[in-house]
Order: structure tokens, then sequence, then C-alpha cells
């Protein structure tokens, strides 16, 4: 089989929102009516304020969060995508890992063999990823992902992996060539590479993807994920991590997603309120709006599968964003502690596993994204005690 059509067949399914004690849940899911585990499903978010993850906009992400608990506190260990990420998967903080910012690292053999993917592993999951994983850094520098990082990134816990970079990590400059992911195979075989990067430019300029919907990013990772679920087989559980690319900037969605009038966006606090912020503003709203596109269609395909009551999706974000608040558009690190606001740190997080967790909850509880290790090894009773209160990361399923 060919690199092309590895990657063909690898792409589909995926989501991970995580949830509660379901280890010995039983199921009646067409294909895996025999488990005693759940399916996992981690959907991850770049930069989204959980002020933008609850409205009339984002109805599937409102459904989830109505059919589970939705932490109102929940708090990033880094407010940099890469130091969070890593986190997230070791279940320490950045002065543990040594991961203190974005291209650094890699992560050391003996934390990156400790994920909890590798955990799930173990147990005998099958792991796909599917998305931006950002553990390695390949910003400006002109990288066949494929060929330099696949393989290392399947030693994260992965059996299976799509990558997907960053708009700006695909762009090509006087200093680099363009990344090249799946996403840009992708577009090859249907013959939009050419369109793609010839148009992408204008395109941020005016907010407006030159691509349709299915075709951009998000797209991409949000159809393969659902065709992961579509067509997977396996008499085991599977854990899906589906990593979107929204709304990390550039602030550019497909046409069909452009519904927020900039005039109707609310003034940045403390910050210059202008036409270049509402446009930016608004164009954020509608990123974040296709991403709850795309998770309608994995939830749909559960459905659909029969595994939505055997399954636990959680939703969340690396890390929060200003978004011209106090006159800043980023997110802040240790060196730039002028911009360590609240909105920098604070993200989503919601959990959603049907017949398990009491629906419709709203947690005011302290969590942080680095407690998702110990809380998912620890509902499916993966977890060595010992080892656990060695780590930062603490259980907080008794909270649902």
């Amino acid at each position: 089989m060919d690199n092309v059509t590895k990657r063909r067949s690898i792409q589909r399914t995926l989501i991970v929102v995580m949830g509660v004690s379901i280890f010995c849940l039983a199921t009646a899911a067409k294909g895996q009516d025999t488990l005693a585990k759940p399916n996992i499903i981690f959907i991850m978010v770049d930069q989204m304020r959980p002020d933008h993850l609850i409205g009339p906009t984002t109805p599937n992400l409102s459904t989830l969060s109505e059919g589970g608990v939705r932490f109102i506190h929940n708090y990033t260990a880094s407010p940099l995508c890469q130091p969070s990420r890593i986190s997230i998967i070791t279940g320490l903080y950045p002065s543990q890992t040594k991961i203190y910012g974005n291209q650094t690292g890699p992560l050391s053999d003996e934390l990156r063999d400790n994920t909890f993917m590798n955990e799930l592993q173990k147990a005998g999951y099958y792991t796909g990823f599917i998305g931006k994983h950002h553990y390695i850094d390949r910003y400006a520098t002109g990288t066949n992902m494929i060929q330099a990082d696949a393989d290392e990134i399947k030693k994260y816990g992965f059996n299976y992996v799509v990558q997907v970079a960053d708009i700006s990590e695909h762009i090509p400059n006087s200093n680099h060539s363009e990344n090249v992911d799946d996403y840009i195979y992708y577009l090859r075989e249907k013959g939009l590479e050419k369109t793609y990067f010839d148009n992408i430019r204008s395109g941020i300029r005016s907010g407006i993807h030159p691509l349709k919907s299915e075709d951009t990013e998000d797209g991409f990772i949000g159809l393969t994920a659902r065709d992961f679920i579509d067509n997977y087989n396996k008499n085991v559980p599977f854990y899906l991590s589906v990593s979107f690319i929204s709304p990390h900037p550039p602030y550019v969605v497909p046409e069909e997603f452009i519904s927020t009038k900039p005039e109707d966006t609310v003034a940045p606090l403390g910050g210059i309120d202008n036409k270049a912020t509402r446009l930016k503003r608004a164009r954020y709203k509608d990123m974040v709006s296709q991403v709850d596109f795309y998770v309608g269609k994995i939830i749909k395909s559960l459905k659909e599968r029969e595994f939505s009551d055997n399954t636990v999706i959680i939703f969340t974000a690396d890390h929060g964003f200003s978004l011209g608040h106090h006159g800043f558009w980023g997110h802040g690190q240790a060196t730039w502690p002028s911009n360590a606001f609240r909105i920098a740190y604070n993200i989503p997080l919601l959990m959603w596993a049907p017949h398990i967790i009491k629906p419709g909850q709203v947690s005011n509880a302290f969590v942080s994204s680095t407690d998702l290790y110990a809380t998912l090894l620890g509902l499916l009773e993966l977890a060595d005690k010992t080892e656990m209160d060695n780590l930062p990361s603490r259980d907080f399923s008794s909270l649902l």
C-alpha cells in the first residue's frame, strides 16, 4: 500500500470530549456489543474563548453541553499551543516537561512513552489522531511532515495519524517552502493545490477562504473524523483525537459560513474599536461556527452507527485568546506579563456521555486541562495510584 493510499484509508473517526464513570458500561452499539469500555473522542480547538461555546451559532456544542457537563472555571497550564498540549497528554506542568514555549522540544522519550494515549493502547484501545497536534513545532520550516514526523507522532500513542498544519504554516515565503502534510496531499489529489496557494493570501485579507468548506483545513479534519467513525469495524474501543485549526488566525472562513456582521459584534474591553477589529471578531465567531458544523457531523455519525451510548466526548481548547481585549491580539506567555490576563488561560471544557453524566450541569469547580490525564485514566481504572500521586494532575470525575 503506497503512502497516499494508506493516508486515505486512515482518515476517519475520533473526537474526544471526556467523560465519567463508564468503565463497566455495556454497549448496544453495532459491532461493539461485547465491549466493556467506551469509545473516546477528544475534540481540541486552537485558542478558543469559553464565551463563544454556547449560543445560536454553535447549536451542536450547545447540544453537547445540554447533554453533559460544562466547566466554567477550566484553565490551561500554559497560554501557548505546544506547552499546553504537551501538559494535557502527560498530566505535567511545563516546568516538568521542559516544554516552555512554541518551537521548543521535542518531549523526552520517557515522557512521550507515558502519555495517556499510550496507556489507552496498552489497555487495548485502537487510537487515532486527525488534525493539528503541535507536539512537534514545524512553524516556518518548510518540512514534509509526513516523511519527517508521522512515525514519531505514532510513538506518542497513536495507531493512525493524519497531520494538518496551520494555514500560516502552509504558506511559503522567501525563507522557506510550504509545509507538506496530509491536507496538502488531499488538495493535490483533488487538483486544488494551485487554487489554494494562488488565492489564500488574498483570502486572508478579505477574510474569505478561497475553497469550499469541505476542502478547507477544518473541513478536511471534520470529514476525515466523520469517515473514521463511519468505517470503524474493529471489535475494540477506539480513542480518536480530533484537533481543529480554528479559531486560530488568520481570520478566514469559507464563504458559506460568513454570517456575522462586523457591526453586530461587541467592542473589545479596553481595546481599540474600529472596522478592522470588528471584522476580525466577526470572522473569529464564524470560524467557531464552522467547527461546530463538523462537530455535528461527528455526532450524527455516532448516532447512525449506534455508538452514542458507548462514547465519551470531550471538547476543549489548548488556551484562550484576547481577541482585542486590553489592546492585545495574542494569548500571552511568561515573557509578556502584561498580556497574562485571565482570557488567555480560561478555556472551554465540556464532557458528554449519555446515560452516564447527568445532563445539563454547569460546574463552578476550578479544574485544569492538566487534570484530563488523571481523570481519563481514573475513569477507565487504568491509573497506578502511586504514580498518579506524584503528578499534579488530579482526577475530578467525582465532581460529575
